[in-house]
């Protein structure tokens, strides 16, 4: 897989925005790049991405489409030094049942994220992985509650 861009200049990029993960497809080339950016099904879907989180001895892919019953693909043509972004609500896709309904546990995670396209018929086509970035989970009111819970207060 590409990291992190593509001969025609092509780059993902990844950031952390609180629990968020602000995903970037930037054009650092010389030519206009037409692009798969999302999928529009009622909410978005975004079928050409993943993110991997990684804190310890665990490891989860989560993969940013769902069950839906119509959709529309959506491009977006980008001039050189141009780019779009998508923010992803990470703590939200974990838990839905593509990613195996589990929720994150709290904490630090290094993340990073891939992009691929590979049908033929795409406007562009090929494999980027972003750097590699941190982003941190905290804890949830639920989780905390969960936790003083168990503890013997006097």
């Amino acid at each position: 897989m590409a990291a992190p861009g593509s001969p025609d200049g092509l780059e993902l990029l990844i950031a952390a925005r609180g629990s968020d993960a602000v995903l970037t497809l930037r054009n650092g080339g010389t030519g206009t790049l037409t692009v798969f950016s999302h999928v529009d099904a009622g909410e978005l879907h975004y079928d050409w991405f993943t993110i991997t989180l990684e804190s310890g001895e665990e490891t989860r892919v989560l993969r940013l489409q769902d069950n839906r019953n119509e959709s529309a693909r959506v491009t977006a043509e980008l001039a050189p030094g141009e780019q779009l972004e998508h923010v992803v609500d990470v703590v939200a896709w974990a838990r839905r049942a593509v990613n195996g309904a589990r929720p994150l546990a709290a904490g630090t995670y290094r993340m990073w994220a891939t992009y691929e396209v590979a049908e033929p018929s795409a406007p562009w086509r090929g494999a980027l992985r972003s750097p590699i970035t941190e982003i941190t989970i905290p804890r949830t009111r639920r989780g905390l509650a969960t936790l003083l819970r168990g503890r013997d207060y006097q």
